[in-house]
């Protein structure tokens, strides 16, 4: 059975008056292959953001792929470690595959949503940019990211 856990870790925030301070902010670290976990966390994800946005609530949320994660960022398998599955492109709820749901919320979330790629993963698995979202960003190291947001202020929920 697939579960979310919630991991609030506490940071030493300082609250400067930032007007970035009321801003929810949440990464989602996606290390794992399991297709199923993964449309979980595409679902709580898809569910927060409509609830923030009637709510007009700001947020600033992450994904993180990297690891086995790093797959469904992909549009291009070609010549990769990685061999493209059929869920990429088909299935789940809505029938798109993961792809198609991630292109959706990066189309319901716009800037208040990012795609963060890892660099050291893409390198290891012989992935290119161009193999990558058009809308993802490569970071150096994924776990690193994370942490880098968690000391941002963001909060880690992990889906298990």
């Amino acid at each position: 059975m697939v579960a979310l856990m919630m991991t609030a870790v506490s940071v030493s925030a300082k609250d400067n008056g930032d007007s970035d301070s009321d801003v929810i902010k949440v990464v989602y670290p996606l290390d794992f292959a399991d297709v199923k976990r993964v449309h979980f966390m595409l679902n709580t994800l898809n569910n927060v953001i409509k609830v923030y946005q009637k709510n007009f609530t700001e947020f600033d949320f992450s994904i993180v792929f990297y690891g086995p994660g790093l797959q469904y960022a992909m549009k291009d398998f070609k010549g990769t470690a990685y061999k493209e599955k059929p869920y990429i492109k088909h299935g789940g709820p809505t029938g798109k595959g993961t792809l198609g749901r991630m292109r959706a919320l990066k189309q319901l979330a716009g800037d208040s949503l990012h795609f963060y790629v890892c660099g050291n993963t893409m390198k290891m698995k012989k992935v290119k940019k161009e193999q990558m979202f058009s809308f993802s960003e490569v970071t150096p190291t994924g776990i690193i990211k994370v942490i880098d947001l968690v000391r941002d202020g963001a909060v880690v929920i992990k889906t298990q």
